[in-house]
Formats: structure tokens, C-alpha cells, sequence
């Protein structure tokens, strides 16, 4: 067993190979090359001090790392953390609090408050170890409330939805470390979408660079790219890949104008592209830190 003392995080033994779910698959699967890599002469104890310290280090290891991860098929097969919850909501007591906070996670997006949004990102599961590690209240945390039914149900199909779900949280978690940002997931319900992810990056001029990329149902693939300016100044770029949702947004863009401006954000461009592609000078080298988010 690894000795998690040399740490300095108390909250990193839910994150160690024989608890996070996800680190033990990825190392599983490496191949002797990849552990090698990995490795580097050091212990496997000593690879996770790298990992996990508090500033990491985009060094060969945390690549070939993030790199297994992304690849591993394990986590490609996995469906969505929403139909995940909503498999595991309605196998679950309805008086219990895991049953509630569920409730809470499923609501349909149309119903977003940004006060709400971030109260339930906060208990997503994601941010647990770091909770425990300031010593905040984890009452609602959904991996908190996860890992306290898996030590009181024994109903194999239930613990069968909690173990996805808890893996899905364990690459989460890893994700971030790995990836040096937060990798989330919006805990809302929207009929329309199939798949989604958002990432929110900050270059070294304080400019805020957001990339949504989205699969709708009816529409497929559409893409977005929002740079922020000056605190409010914003510029756009979609790439549709239906000619029918193009057309949509393009009949609505008035509106759209209307409501970033009733938000005090100022439309300075709003273009349409063939491919995800930037109006604006974003180098990746300047990008400091990033924030992302799966739905």
C-alpha cells in the first residue's frame, strides 16, 4: 500500500490507486514503454508525489498520463454523467438524501440559477478531496453521499450505478490533476442534447477564451468560441453543422445582441465559420489556466 503521509494532503487518499477508480484502470492498461515513461526511475510512489503535488509540472509523465486516460476505452464507453444519475435516481429510495440531491442534479437547464449553478457545482463530487481538505462541509458533496450508500446498500444493480458513477468522478478528478484545471460536469438535464464540453481558458493578459462544443440530437454539431476583452467587450464565432440551425441562430442573433447587452456584455463581433476558428489572437502558449466543464 502507498504510504500517504510524505503527501501533505490528507485529502489525497481518496485519489490513490487502490481507491480512484480511474487511476487504477489507466496504469492497468499502460504498456511496458508507457511505464517506463512514467516511471523514470522512480517508484510509483514518487510518480504520484509528481502528480498530485500542489503546482504541477507539464513534464513527460503528466502527458503520457492524461494521454492514457483520454485514449482508455473504458472511459470512451461510458455514457454521459447524466443518464449515469438518472439510472441511479430512479433505483434509489425516495426519502433518502442521495435520492434528493439527485433530484436537485437532474432539473432541466431551462431552470438555471447562476447562484444554484454554483452551489451544485461545488457538490458536484468533483471538489470533495479539496473540501476535506479545508475542512468545509461536505453534507450534499454527491461523492461523499456515493461513497457512504456504497458501505450501506447491498443491492447489486444499485452499487452497480454508484461504481460508474464514482469512476466517472474518479476522471474527473484525475482529469484535472493531470490537465492543471477543473474538469466538471453541469449538473443539469436538456432533452436536446446528446453530448457537450466547455472549456474556459485565461491567457496572460487576464482575456478569458471560451470554447463550447456541443451535439444536439436534431441539429448535430455546433460550435462556439467566446474571447472576453476589457471585462465586457466579447466576440463570437459558431460553426453550425446543420445548415437548418445556422439559419436558426442567424435569424436570432438581434436577439441575442439584446440579451448580452441586458447583461452588461458588449456583442463587438458575432461570425459564423466553417471551421472552429478564431477571430482574435489566442496562442495556446499564452493560455495560463483553464477550466472545463462535461455535460
Amino acid at each position: 500500500m502507498i504510504n500517504t503521509q510524505n503527501f501533505g494532503y490528507k485529502e489525497l487518499k481518496l485519489i490513490l490507486p487502490n481507491t480512484n477508480k480511474a487511476l487504477a484502470e489507466v496504469l492497468k492498461s499502460a504498456t511496458p514503454q508507457q511505464m517506463q515513461t512514467l516511471s523514470q526511475e522512480k517508484t510509483l510512489e514518487s510518480l504520484l508525489q509528481n502528480i498530485f503535488q500542489e503546482t504541477l509540472q507539464n513534464n513527460t509523465q503528466d502527458k503520457t498520463l492524461l494521454k492514457l486516460l483520454q485514449n482508455n476505452p473504458t472511459f470512451k464507453s461510458l455514457s454521459n454523467m447524466q443518464e449515469s444519475l438518472k439510472s441511479l435516481h430512479v433505483s434509489i429510495p425516495k426519502e433518502t438524501q442521495l435520492h434528493q440531491t439527485l433530484s436537485s442534479f437532474l432539473q432541466n437547464i431551462e431552470k438555471i440559477a447562476p447562484d444554484e449553478l454554483q452551489n451544485k457545482l461545488e457538490n458536484s463530487g468533483i471538489l470533495l478531496e479539496s473540501k476535506l481538505k479545508n475542512e468545509q462541509e461536505i453534507q450534499n458533496d454527491l461523492k461523499a453521499l456515493l461513497l457512504k450508500a456504497q458501505n450501506e446498500i447491498t443491492d447489486p444493480k444499485i452499487l452497480k450505478h454508484i461504481d460508474k458513477i464514482l469512476l466517472q468522478i474518479d476522471y474527473y478528478q484525475l482529469s484535472s490533476y493531470l490537465a492543471n484545471a477543473q474538469t466538471l460536469f453541469i449538473p443539469y438535464s436538456w432533452d436536446l442534447l446528446e453530448d457537450g464540453h466547455l472549456s474556459i481558458k485565461q491567457t496572460k493578459n487576464e482575456e478569458n477564451i471560451c470554447d463550447i462544443e456541443l451535439t444536439l440530437k436534431e441539429y448535430g454539431s455546433l460550435k462556439i468560441r467566446l474571447g472576453l476583452f476589457e471585462k465586457n467587450q466579447l466576440y463570437i464565432t459558431l460553426n453550425a453543422q446543420s445548415k437548418e440551425l445556422k439559419t436558426l441562430l442567424e435569424e436570432n442573433i438581434d436577439i441575442l445582441k439584446k440579451q448580452l447587452i441586458n447583461t452588461n456584455l458588449i456583442p463587438k463581433s458575432i461570425s459564423f465559420v466553417e471551421e472552429k476558428k478564431s477571430t482574435y489572437n489566442t496562442p495556446e502558449k499564452e493560455l495560463r489556466c483553464g477550466f472545463e466543464v462535461n455535460v
